[in-house]
C-alpha cells in the first residue's frame, strides 16, 4: 500500500486506470477501422478505374484537297495531295500516349493508293487532341482496276475511298499503371474531282 493513500481508494484508482486503458484501446480500434475503411474504398475506386479503362477513339474530322490533277492520256491517271485532320478523344482518367509513328492508308477498290504518317502524340486525361497528316494519292492503271477507274474519272467524277489505321498506345493511370490499347480509325469518303473537295466523310 502506498504511503498516505487510504485503503478504500485503491479499488477506485484501479477502476479509473482500467477505464482509461479501455478508452485508449477503443480509440485505437476506431482509428484502425477508419484507416482500413479508407484503404478499402481507395482500393475499390482504383480497381474500378483500372478495370474500366476505355479505348480512346480516333476520327477523321476534315480533309483538304490540293494539287488535284487527272486525265486519260495515255491511260487514266489521277494525283492529288490530301491534308487530313484527325481528332483523338481520351475518355480515361489517365494520359493516353501513342507509342510510335502510325501509318494511315487510303484504300480505293481494295488497293492502297496513299499512305500518310501521324507522329507520336499524347492525349491528356478526359480531353481531345487534333493531329494532321498528309497523303499523296496517285492511283494509276498499273495497279487499280482500269474499268472502275475510268468510269469514276469520266462518268461519276468521284472516287470513293476509305481511310484505315491502328493507333497503338498506353493509358497511364496515377503514374503507376499502364494498360495497352489500340484505337482503330475506319472512315469512308468521296473525292469529288469537279469541286476538288471531299464529301460524305463518315467514320465508324
Amino acid at each position: 500500500m502506498a504511503a498516505g493513500e487510504p485503503p478504500n481508494d485503491r479499488p477506485a484508482t484501479l477502476r479509473s486506470r482500467r477505464k482509461a486503458s479501455e478508452k485508449c484501446i477503443n480509440t485505437f480500434c476506431i482509428y484502425l477501422f477508419a484507416i482500413a475503411a479508407v484503404a478499402c474504398i481507395a482500393a475499390l475506386i482504383l480497381g474500378l478505374v483500372v478495370v474500366r479503362v476505355k479505348t480512346p477513339t480516333v476520327k477523321l474530322t476534315s480533309v483538304t484537297v490540293k494539287n488535284l490533277h487527272y486525265g486519260f492520256s495515255p491511260t487514266p491517271f489521277m494525283d492529288a495531295t490530301l491534308i487530313a485532320e484527325i481528332t483523338m478523344e481520351n475518355p480515361n482518367f489517365g494520359e493516353f500516349k501513342y507509342e510510335e509513328v502510325t501509318n494511315t492508308t487510303l484504300i480505293y477498290y481494295g488497293v492502297a493508293v496513299g499512305i500518310g504518317e501521324v507522329k507520336t502524340v499524347s492525349v491528356n486525361a478526359k480531353s481531345n487532341k487534333n493531329a494532321n497528316f498528309t497523303v499523296k494519292v496517285k492511283p494509276n492503271s498499273s495497279f487499280v482496276d482500269v474499268d472502275y477507274f475510268s468510269h469514276d474519272l469520266a462518268m461519276l467524277k468521284t472516287m470513293n475511298m476509305s481511310c484505315i489505321a491502328e493507333f497503338k498506345g498506353r493509358v497511364r493511370l496515377l503514374k503507376l499503371f499502364k494498360e495497352k490499347k489500340v484505337s482503330m480509325l475506319k472512315c469512308t469518303m468521296s473525292l469529288n474531282l469537279s469541286s476538288h473537295g471531299v464529301q460524305n466523310l463518315a467514320c465508324q
